[in-house]
């Protein structure tokens, strides 16, 4: 039998901890509530010029309790996923990491827009690409996500060549989480401006 330590136990007899860990995830759902309203008010425009399957209206926010054992919070919004094409956004809070948005493409919309994002992307400080095989990775090691502003044409035209998804994002610490939602929103709006049908 494992030995208890004294950390463990003076945890384990502490019930604040917890209750301050439901608060505060009672807190991030309003944030990733707040955050889908205010990107839906600002689709309204676009929705004529965006692909017609990408749903504006909804969106949709998940929670669990073990991403390599931490907490996390997820919105995917606005977000299409099919076993062959994806075009989502992805905002995720990560428990002791971080407040990330992504882009992943995958299929066709990967195919249509995926050299043009980069290029929209290529140039813009803190924004990583995934070097990954996997997408469903999202920690910022450095076998998952590197600045794109760090890599040569060659390493993302090999990655295209031999994945098939791409994977853009930004992330900012969490005790920046209340001042950093309009980032978040504006890093859509900028993918948006190449994911537009006319």
């Amino acid at each position: 039998m494992s030995k208890f330590t004294t950390q463990e136990l003076d945890l384990a007899s502490d019930p604040i901890i917890l209750l301050i860990k439901y608060r505060m995830m009672e807190k991030v759902w309003d944030f990733l509530k707040e955050l889908k309203e205010e990107i839906r008010i600002q689709l309204v425009p676009l929705q004529n010029k965006l692909p017609k399957e990408l749903n504006i209206s909804h969106g949709k926010i998940s929670k669990g309790e073990n991403y390599k054992r931490l907490p996390f919070m997820v919105l995917d919004f606005p977000a299409f996923f099919t076993r062959k094409d994806i075009l989502a956004f992805r905002t995720m809070f990560y428990w002791g990491n971080f407040i990330s948005s992504t882009f992943h493409l995958q299929g066709k919309y990967l195919d249509e827009y995926g050299r043009d994002l980069i290029e929209r992307f290529r140039n813009y400080e803190g924004v990583y690409f995934c070097v990954n095989n996997s997408p469903w990775e999202y920690d910022y090691k450095s076998n998952n996500y590197v600045p794109l502003n760090e890599l040569s044409s060659a390493e993302v035209e090999d990655h295209l060549k031999n994945i098939d998804f791409i994977k853009f994002s930004i992330k900012f610490p969490i005790e920046e989480m209340p001042k950093r939602k309009q980032d978040l929103i504006n890093f859509l709006l900028e993918g948006l401006k190449v994911i537009q049908t006319n």
